[in-house]
């Protein structure tokens, strides 16, 4: 940097004295500082010359009036009134350390020129320089207007060598989580495709499957086609920033929805026909699978008699057998064929008529309550992703040997039963962790699960098998290549397991009731005012090697 470049100089007076973590310094005059802006100042302390880079976490203009009386006197309560003397303020501003170098544990000294930071500085600041695996996830804005080049999280924190998962906060619509994360879907898969491309034998390149579930409406069903808000002058410069001359949208996507009642075809979701595949499960399917305790919600399974009576129907539903190191289940012989000889079957037990391999000592009023909760998930969700008298669905299978187009997985037209979108969940998670699991893990691999509301799937204080699942994923799964890019308005009412698991934490404009939260707490107060106002199209970036979270756009 030039002397040009001096704004300031670092000041210390009581009442603002410096730290190791933050200072202040006073702004020459008619310089436009703003807050969210990197600066950096160098001093010798001792024998040793430290570099400070820091985040402007807000400016302040003081006059020379020691009270608003004064202020009022020295224009004589006259607006039109111009004193003979000028008695000008001076404006000052508070800084957050980022970074050290080195790396000491000390402030700097007053009277030490403070230089405006540039898009080196801003790397240097967030540690860019030492990633070794880094991504460039937007551009750092430095100030209102300004940009300091591409913001680098470490993939490691991502992926699963030193964390795992992300988790994106905001509020409905001016949030923008699920642009985030297509947004960081699509970084991953083009890495992913260079990476193929460039080392296709090493055994260690990056592999990834982006599974999305589509939980609102139909949006994510047009991700294969351009976004009619994309403006050439406005956006693509960003994009250059981030080494994507000519962005595009996704390709070759797998689309799947819920299979239609009494029908091969899928529901409707705007796309023709051809485009989408369905996706059902009979009886067997979900005994082959295990899957019959996830069809029921938290407050069933909870019941000590309800949890008892599943888990005696799903032992007199199975037969396993052992191959090598896997367990297959499958329906086992004298059965009911289909859910509608379950049903029919279970309607006899609340009559009395217990077939043999089932405990008659379960009670009439617990069994009438299975019978009501499988009728209405059999007739009242409005698909057919229950088969009633097929002996064979069509389920899902989301496993792949190597980087795989994003699929998207419909469960905006199970939103009429909440359960059944909860268990299409669960099938995908249970399905991962087995595949990951075996004998046969494809090695490398990562699955990347894309899944908005997760409040609605892993709510804070439940114990039922779906939230427990996906507390296991979040906590154990990311080392075996499962990562979850979760989102929801207030993290609060997720799971802290699986919230607090995320190795890379993105905000998105929040409400304040909710950076109230004892979750948030670990913020600062300039980064939770700074979430309450964010623009649509801004994000605070949380990782583990950053002091204060990175404004990007």
């Amino acid at each position: 940097m030039t002397d040009r470049s001096v704004i300031g100089k670092v000041a210390s007076p009581p009442r603002r004295e410096s730290t190791s973590e933050d200072f202040f310094f006073w702004i020459t005059p008619r310089q436009l500082i703003e807050k969210t802006q990197i600066v950096r100042t160098r001093c010798h302390i001792g024998e040793t010359a430290v570099t400070f880079y820091g985040v402007i976490t807000e400016v302040f203009r003081q006059s020379r009036q020691t009270d608003m009386a004064e202020e009022v006197d020295r224009y004589d309560s006259d607006t039109s009134y111009e004193p003979p003397f000028e008695n000008a303020g001076f404006t000052y501003a508070s800084v957050r350390i980022l970074r050290t170098v080195p790396p000491v544990l000390c402030p700097p000294l007053e009277g030490s020129n403070v230089e405006l930071g540039e898009t080196e500085d801003a790397q240097m600041a967030y540690g860019a320089d030492e990633i070794e695996n880094k991504l460039a996830i937007g551009v750092v804005k430095n100030g209102g207007m300004r940009l300091a080049g591409p913001g680098f999280i470490d993939t490691d924190y991502l992926l699963g060598a030193n964390g795992g998962h992300l988790n994106v906060n905001g509020v409905a619509g001016r949030g923008t989580k699920s642009s985030f994360l297509l947004h960081v879907n699509y970084l991953l898969l083009r890495k992913a495709r260079q990476d193929a491309m460039t080392r296709p034998s090493d055994p260690n390149r990056l592999r990834v499957v982006p599974i999305i579930l589509n939980v609102k409406n139909f949006d994510l069903f047009h991700i294969d086609r351009r976004n009619q808000r994309f403006r050439v002058e406005e956006h693509l410069p960003k994009w250059k920033e981030l080494g994507i001359a000519q962005p595009a949208p996704f390709q070759n996507v797998t689309f799947l929805a819920p299979q239609k009642r009494g029908m091969n075809t899928p529901v409707d979701t705007g796309r023709p026909v051809a485009d989408v595949k369905p996706f059902s499960w009979s009886l067997g399917d979900i005994v082959e699978r295990g899957l019959l305790s996830y069809l029921f919600a938290d407050d069933d399974v909870q019941d000590a008699n309800f949890g008892a009576l599943v888990t005696d129907l799903e032992t007199y539903l199975t037969e396993e057998r052992t191959t090598g190191d896997r367990t297959r289940r499958q329906l086992a012989a004298g059965r009911p064929k289909n859910f509608d000889e379950f049903l029919r079957e279970i309607r006899g037990m609340c009559d009395g008529e217990f077939p043999q391999g089932v405990s008659s000592k379960h009670h009439t009023g617990t069994l009438r309550k299975l019978h009501r909760r499988l009728f209405r998930l059999l007739f009242e969700g409005g698909t057919g992703v229950l088969r009633l008298n097929e002996q064979k669905g069509n389920p899902l299978d989301v496993t792949s040997k190597d980087t795989h187009d994003p699929v998207v997985i419909d469960l905006s037209s199970l939103s009429g039963v909440p359960q059944l979108q909860r268990f299409v969940v669960a099938t995908i998670f249970r399905q991962l962790v087995e595949e990951r699991t075996g004998s046969h893990t494809q090695k490398g691999l990562v699955y990347l699960v894309t899944l908005d509301e997760l409040n609605r799937f892993a709510p804070r204080g439940s114990k039922d098998a779906i939230t427990e699942l996906i507390e296991r994923v979040a906590a154990e799964m990311r080392s075996q290549g499962i990562i979850l890019f979760g989102a929801q308005q207030q993290a609060s009412y997720v799971s802290p397991r699986v919230v607090e698991n995320a190795g890379l934490r993105a905000l998105g404009k929040s409400g304040s009731l909710e950076l109230d939260q004892p979750i948030w707490r670990f913020l600062s107060d300039a980064a939770r005012k700074k979430a309450a106002t964010l623009l649509p199209d801004e994000k605070l970036l949380i990782q583990d090697s950053f002091r204060e979270p990175m404004l990007v756009t």
